[in-house]
């Protein structure tokens, strides 16, 4: 063979390689999450719309919907910037939580156990814009997990407290 035709040969492989681990990355789902569903609370709930998988599965609009909180803070990946999104209680009313406990998924596969009443102690929101633009996955979103960090400097400027604010969140398991 010629070294040319190697060359190419190998170059077709390589982006045959690369191409179904796009496409793969692409489909994927983290356990705790639901395909084509803005949100999914699963666990210890009184309000299902998947019964089979005892978990809600909250649509975009379903989600928007809701009366909206703004925190204004600044996190260890970005400057101060007001943060706007239902509170994270509102959302658990809505779908009857009954769990102390939450794990937090999000779309990267990361996710955090966290006691419900910390994150409710903050006033926490499921942040879905910042300083008035909508969280794409590119920068955090859909939806990103926030709490007046600022306000509470001593308590919550902490590397634990940082891994409760979960970006690109697209699941809640109420345990």
């Amino acid at each position: 063979m010629s070294k040319k035709l190697v060359i190419a040969l190998g170059s077709l492989l390589v982006g045959i390689w690369l191409s179904a681990d796009i496409a793969n990355a692409a489909i994927h789902i983290p356990k705790g999450c639901t395909p084509d569903v803005f949100l999914t609370i699963s666990g210890k709930i009184g309000r299902t719309t998947n019964s089979a998988n005892n978990a809600y599965e909250m649509s975009e609009r379903e989600f928007l919907a809701l009366p909206t909180s703004t925190v204004a803070t600044s996190t260890p990946w970005t400057p101060k910037s007001d943060f706007a999104g239902p509170l994270l209680s509102k959302v658990l009313s809505e779908v009857g939580a009954t769990g102390k406990t939450l794990r937090l998924i999000a779309l990267d596969d990361f996710s955090v156990e966290v006691d419900a009443d910390y994150l409710e102690k903050y006033g926490t929101i499921l942040a879905t814009s910042k300083d008035g633009a909508r969280l794409t996955i590119r920068d955090f979103g859909p939806v990103f997990v926030m709490y007046p960090r600022d306000s509470f400097g001593e308590e919550l400027d902490t590397p634990a407290a940082s891994s409760y604010l979960v970006w690109q969140l697209c699941g809640i398991e109420v345990e």
